[in-house]
């Protein structure tokens, strides 16, 4: 009966990290999508200021779920140190991308050239793509560690 508990635990910490890194993965293009101008201005404020926040309160949110459904207590500080784990790493492989940016380049050659008026609005398509694939990975790898503390009932 313990295994198959410790399986469904590490089942629905799993699924948490993959919706946060989910979340983080579509967060910029869809931001690309609605605010095609701000984006395409400012990328570093949108990389550097706006995904974190939203890792942090997703992670904040996640976090909380988790807490409370295996320690039907919540501890908000535990929560909350919990939560800066995931825009860490998102500011971190975001920061790495910036500023190495041949890091994106397999994921960037995925997709072809679409014939647009506009090459440099395609290219800064394809690189959004690139940096939402880190984000994707920043996301799961930041709320796994995170779900790990926040789930420690002490």
């Amino acid at each position: 009966m313990e295994s198959k508990t410790k399986s469904v635990d590490l089942t629905v910490r799993a699924s948490f990290a993959l919706i946060q890194g989910a979340i983080l993965a579509m967060a910029l293009p869809l931001f690309y999508f609605v605010f095609p101008a701000y984006v395409q201005a400012s990328p570093g404020l949108f990389l550097f200021a706006i995904i974190p926040l939203l890792s942090f309160l997703s992670s904040l949110l996640i976090n909380w779920f988790i807490q409370y459904m295996y320690c039907s207590k919540i501890d908000l500080s535990k929560i909350t140190i919990a939560s800066t784990i995931p825009p860490a790493f998102t500011v971190a492989l975001s920061g790495l991308v910036y500023v190495f940016p041949f890091l994106r380049t397999p994921v960037t050659q995925l997709f072809t050239s679409p014939s647009t008026d506009n090459p440099t609005e395609t290219e800064l398509t394809r690189e959004i793509w690139g940096y939402s694939f880190y984000l994707l990975w920043a996301g799961i790898y930041g709320q796994t560690l995170g779900l790990g503390m926040a789930s420690a009932c002490v």
